[in-house]
């Protein structure tokens, strides 16, 4: 199959699209008016420097975004009463430190957010303090020791948990990236993101460049991490898989596990868990590489994709029971306020917004 491969270059200021034809798709434009995004405010991927006024004048005004933002505040001063915990990781799914290091990427994540609404200290040290702990204890990590078959973790008996933690926690650190000084950037980024990627692309490549719901939070993972450390390849590698030739990675995985109309390839339960890294990753390309044309490509695939999926669920808003299905799932799981809050954004569909309207909670975006 022959697909478009867009370059962008740069003329007297503006930008001129010319339309190839080749075995790929390559998005190469960065933030507008910079060469790359080195020297950008943070945050950058979902949550944007820009809009954080409107954001705090918005949780005046609306009642649900109010209620979402005293939400994620209210986990982030248990997680901070509680103190920091970052043991080795010993226990299979369901066990203590498994556990507790999912608890962690979540606290993370969601004192990044409220530092950057409230300017607060406490949360961003909090992160900082967090993130130089993994950054000591990564290093030394082997394998899992609960680890079984293709595609162990080192936190997490399996690489798709350790992909899940990059996808929140490289959020937080975009957070809280200038308060934390020069020198435990340089540590925590060398120490543990940079380690973390190499593991990813080098020593489980496989599952990596694999067509399926692993490989899609963990180009996601990788391909956010490349954003925010300005690490152009790890963009690249995420894009289009760690050989760069289109046999793995999102762009691929977009052209093969969903069809024209959204319909994606593992069933509506696995497509709810799915589409979170798929939207994610897409709305922080589309912020930092304007002009990409993610979210229009295959015909709009990705917006599709959600409306698909609220489509594929029962009254009771559960999804139908295919592929091993959990009935306890939802349009209330967490994935979908991702997923119906980004859509919205891009097509003004009422049916989304009455999705997120059951889900209680919006994004602080």
């Amino acid at each position: 199959m022959v697909m478009k491969r867009l370059h962008f270059f740069r003329t007297a200021g503006m930008l001129s699209i010319f339309l190839i034809i080749l075995p790929a798709i390559s998005i190469h434009c960065h933030r507008q008016g910079e060469e790359t995004i080195s020297g950008s405010v943070h945050p950058l991927l979902i949550l944007e420097k820009n809009d954080v006024e409107a954001i705090k004048k918005g949780i005046l005004k609306y009642t649900l975004l109010n209620e979402s933002f005293h939400a994620s505040r209210q986990i982030a001063d248990k997680a901070i009463e509680e103190g920091i915990s970052v043991p080795v990781p010993k226990d299979p799914g369901g066990g203590y430190t498994h556990e507790l290091h999912k608890n962690n990427y979540v606290a993370m994540y969601h004192a990044g957010l409220v530092y950057q609404l409230t300017g607060e200290k406490k949360y961003a040290l909090f992160v900082r303090d967090m993130l130089l702990q993994y950054a000591d204890l990564y290093p030394a990590l082997g394998l899992h020791p609960e680890s079984r078959g293709s595609g162990p973790g080192k936190l997490f008996w399996q690489g798709l948990n350790e992909s899940v933690w990059l996808v929140y926690t490289i959020q937080a650190y975009d957070c809280v990236y200038d308060f934390i000084s020069p020198d435990d950037r340089k540590k925590i980024e060398a120490q543990l993101f940079h380690k973390m990627v190499s593991f990813f692309t080098e020593e489980d490549s496989y599952s990596f460049n694999r067509i399926h719901n692993h490989g899609t939070w963990t180009v996601a993972g990788v391909g956010m991490t490349g954003l925010v450390l300005d690490e152009q390849k790890y963009v690249e590698m995420a894009l289009y898989g760690t050989r760069l030739d289109s046999t793995g990675g999102f762009m691929r995985q977009i052209n093969d596990l969903f069809s024209p109309d959204g319909f994606y390839s593992e069933g509506p339960y696995y497509q709810r868990y799915a589409i979170m890294p798929f939207i994610i990753f897409a709305k922080a390309l589309d912020n930092n590489r304007p002009g990409s044309g993610i979210f229009e490509y295959k015909d709009g695939v990705l917006a599709k994709a959600v409306t698909t999926l609220i489509q594929l669920t029962d009254n009771n808003g559960r999804f139908y029971p295919l592929n091993d299905a959990m009935k306890e799932k939802s349009l209330d799981s967490p994935e979908l306020v991702y997923a119906t809050n980004i859509a919205y954004s891009l097509t003004g569909h009422q049916e989304l917004l009455a999705a997120a309207r059951q889900s209680g909670h919006v994004m602080l975006s």
